[in-house]
């Protein structure tokens, strides 16, 4: 119907219906006529029925609006289809709330990309959880501290440390905690911060977890290294010293001659006492001048090494010692591409200890077996594995292996570990163990990505 404004359609429809009502009124009354009476009573019903409709479509096409609203749903626009002004006003206010909302859904979308985009250039991992413990946010550092793609929930992190989720859940808005736990069975020191914040009456708790062990690592080498260097010089001041008396004192006594000096006996003690002096003094000395090198490591020469070629040199070079002790020694590559930027002198030196601890630990077992296997972990860091069917570390000595002068064996001098993990940290990577008592040890050569 062609009626041009709202008002003026409801009326016709009202008098149309008045119309109706009176005729059948006036049939039934008036007049002995029974079928246009019901005929017009039946069509007054049917005008007040679609009066009815017509007038509630205005709150149908605003009540179908609001849906669209609340599903977000802007992806075809309102037309009512009707004609008149009051029903056009309606469809342009239709237009442009819809595009309000798109506006800021747009504004909503970016600022959430924004967000995601600054967090994952963050370099600590960062976790969001929201008002019932799920994840709702990980970043990259996250996937890469706890080794996995995706976390579901606050409890989804049982299966990288079972106490971990009631220490987080217990962790209070602005409050620090220090956890200690293993990823994949490498020891993990973590300083974690929890801030709560609201968005959109919900709470939510970001959580940040930073890996302190590399900076305690480096900050331990630091101070061995002063403390040997300190060690080093006020025994060397004191060592040489008697060295060269009891020297001085032992040509003495040789000079003296027969008659009126010491009795033989006398001079024959003092001369064992001297060289004893001396003998320990200068073993202290060799002792000292050994341990210097831990102080003296030199600058890695960065370069990119293909980890096929370093560890086919490793097995060249121990090969043949490690088959002559009954050992057998297997390489294994996950990829053929394996680069790393570093030292490669100072990496193959630091596979080198490893396999002659290794060697160490199997000496007299008839199945001995050592594997260097070179992976690339998910976040695309290269590791080299050096493992064995040796006896294992004891729990007690687990965390001393690294620690200069520390060693189980009657002949070791305790620097091996300890000059590799510092050259490790030197070419800006870790080593890690791996070990069961009776099942055997893996050390971790763990570079970062290039």
């Amino acid at each position: 119907m062609g009626f041009k404004s709202f008002r003026i359609a409801v009326v016709h429809r009202l008098l149309l219906f008045s119309g109706a009502v009176f005729v059948a009124v006036w049939g039934f009354v008036e007049t002995e006529w029974q079928v246009t009476p019901v005929l017009a009573a039946a069509f007054a019903i049917l005008v007040l029925i679609e009066t009815v409709r017509y007038v509630e479509s205005v709150n149908r096409e605003l009540a179908g609006f609001l849906e669209f609203v609340a599903h977000d749903d802007f992806s075809s626009g309102i037309a009512t289809g009707k004609p008149g002004r009051v029903f056009q006003r309606l469809e342009a206010a239709y237009k442009l709330l819809a595009e309000k909302y798109r506006s800021l859904n747009r504004k909503r979308e970016l600022d959430h990309r924004y967000l995601e985009a600054l967090v994952e250039h963050v370099s600590i991992a960062i976790l969001c959880l929201d008002d019932r413990n799920r994840v709702t946010l990980m970043n990259r550092e996250a996937k890469r501290l706890f080794r996995t793609p995706l976390l579901g929930s606050l409890a989804s992190l049982e299966r990288i440390d079972l106490k971990l989720p009631s220490q987080l859940a217990a962790l209070a808005d602005g409050e620090h905690m220090l956890i200690q736990l293993q990823i994949d069975g490498e020891p993990v020191q973590l300083v974690s911060y929890m801030t709560e914040f609201r968005l959109l009456d919900e709470r939510h708790r970001l959580v940040s977890f930073q890996n302190i062990r590399d900076e305690l690592e480096q900050r331990e080498v630091d101070f061995s290294q002063k403390l040997i260097k300190v060690l080093t010089h006020e025994i060397m001041n004191s060592v040489t010293p008697i060295i060269a008396l009891s020297k001085v004192i032992e040509d003495s006594l040789f000079a003296e001659i027969e008659g009126t000096g010491r009795a033989r006996v006398e001079r024959e003690d003092l001369l064992r006492s001297v060289a004893s002096i001396q003998s320990r003094g200068s073993g202290l000395l060799r002792f000292v001048q050994a341990y210097s090198s831990l102080t003296n490591l030199p600058r890695p020469r960065f370069r990119d090494v293909e980890v096929a070629d370093l560890l086919r040199q490793v097995e060249t070079l121990m090969g043949p010692v490690l088959r002559a002790n009954g050992i057998e020694l297997a390489m294994e590559l996950d990829e053929r591409s394996l680069v790393v930027n570093a030292d490669p002198e100072q990496i193959q030196q630091v596979l080198i200890n490893l396999l002659k601890n290794a060697d160490d630990a199997l000496a007299g077992r008839p199945d001995g077996r050592v594997k260097l296997r070179a992976s690339r972990d998910p976040h695309g860091a290269v590791a080299v594995h050096v493992s064995d069917n040796g006896p294992g570390i004891e729990e007690a000595q687990l965390g001393n292996i690294f620690v200069p002068f520390f060693t189980t064996k009657r002949s070791g001098t305790g620097v091996g570990l300890s000059i590799s993990r510092q050259l490790m940290v030197l070419n800006k990577g870790t080593i890690s163990v791996k070990t069961s008592v009776g099942a055997g040890t893996e050390f971790i050569l763990r570079f970062r990505e290039r």
